[in-house]
């Protein structure tokens, strides 16, 4: 772990940044989509491919990069992350039609997928478990932070400049936390001196296959998948139901957007220090019956503080949630294949949003918000049923 406080704190700081660049990269789409759909004249199944495009790249390259990052350490995967991430918002910002951008967002997710794989491993790395929960609250707050700054800022930048100008402010921002990175942060503190000696890339697929047969990382693995559809499907859509039901603009839609995060951004940290105390499987289970409460609320509310006020406890059951996971996904794996493990995990999490976009593209066209809603709340009550079931250790 970080000798001092202080590079202690310059690690989730740093990896905080990384993420919330990450993270807003992706939800700032939402909000943009309505002006994308304008310029371009596509349907909102069409539009679901800037989405699985993006996951399906994330899956697949993140299954080549986890044994990589076993072996050469999460601070070089960060820079070859923030690389290609970056050369994926340039080709975005370029983009004068609809396959250069759908091609874009391939490259953003293969780059995407570096970032949140070894930030995760490297904080679980120079963190020990038993106060891992605090720093991964805080550095998974990162996904609320992008709500309220990212997201806003965006959206703004895309109705005054055009949403294409977003994408040139993300590459800026890349370059900067590459920067970032290469100075600030140490090498990877549990890089191991027998690396040399671990499997190569072509043993891949027979650890790959290993964790699926161990009921608790299978478990693992599951619970991401679900919640990860139950999260993201719903919102995908969101800015297009936000513009189509209310008439907002991107702007606007921007606030809400904002007002959500807010709450979350407080509650992550707070979280933090709860899942130390209960338990981050508990919570895990209870945050993800409680956003899929919320979500079966969620497209019957009219414009107003009610909706506002769901759109807060949506976000604050998501912080209470997201934490707990990426904390117990570190640990119910040795440190040895923890690279090779977070890999397969976004994997999975990833093929759930691709699944969960296409399919809430599909039930937007056909039967609106409401049955987009309603898959979400499915895919949460799967994640915590999953995570009852097959992630035994009660300690957890």
């Amino acid at each position: 772990m970080p000798k001092r406080p202080v590079q202690g704190s310059i690690t989730v700081l740093t990896l905080f940044l990384v993420l919330f660049l990450g993270v807003a990269d992706n939800q700032v789409l939402s909000p943009l989509l309505p002006a994308i759909r304008a310029q371009f004249g596509r349907n909102s199944a069409e539009l679901a491919l800037v989405f699985t495009g993006y996951s399906i790249a994330a899956a697949l390259s993140v299954l080549f990069w986890g044994p990589l990052s076993d072996r050469l350490g999460s601070k070089r995967g960060l820079l070859a992350g923030l690389a290609v991430f970056g050369c994926g918002s340039a080709v975005s910002s370029l983009s004068r039609t609809y396959g250069t951008l759908v091609l874009a967002r391939v490259i953003t997710g293969t780059g995407a997928s570096m970032l949140s794989l070894n930030a995760i491993s490297y904080a679980a790395a120079a963190f020990p478990y038993r106060k891992r929960g605090r720093a991964m609250g805080s550095i998974v707050s990162s996904y609320f932070a992008a709500l309220i700054l990212g997201v806003p800022a965006g959206s703004w930048i895309g109705d005054r400049f055009g949403w294409s100008t977003v994408f040139t402010f993300i590459l800026a921002g890349s370059c900067l936390l590459w920067l970032a990175v290469f100075l600030l942060l140490t090498s990877f503190p549990g890089a191991d001196p027998q690396a040399d000696k671990r499997p190569r890339q072509g043993e891949a697929l027979r650890i790959y296959l290993g964790f699926t047969q161990n009921g608790e990382t299978l478990g693992a693995l599951l619970s991401a998948l679900f919640a990860s559809a139950g999260a993201v499907g719903f919102l995908a859509f969101l800015g297009v139901w936000l513009h189509d039901a209310f008439r907002l603009s991107a702007r606007e839609i921007g606030l809400v957007f904002l007002a959500s995060g807010a709450a979350a951004l407080v509650a992550s940290p707070l979280a933090g220090a709860l899942y130390d105390r209960i338990g981050k499987r508990v919570q895990f289970i209870a945050s993800s019956g409680a956003l899929a409460f919320l979500l079966l609320l969620l497209p019957a509310l009219e414009w107003g503080w009610f909706l506002f006020l769901a759109f807060g406890a949506i976000s604050m059951a998501a912080a209470f949630r997201q934490g707990p996971l990426e904390a117990l996904i570190t640990e119910v794996i040795s440190p040895a294949r923890r690279g090779s493990f977070l890999a397969l995990r976004n994997a999975f999490s990833q093929l759930g949003i691709a699944l969960s976009a296409s399919a809430g593209g599909l039930l937007f066209q056909a039967h609106g918000y409401w049955a987009v809603c309603l898959l979400g709340c499915a895919a949460n009550l799967a994640a915590a049923l999953l995570m009852a079931m097959l992630v035994s250790r009660k300690h957890l």
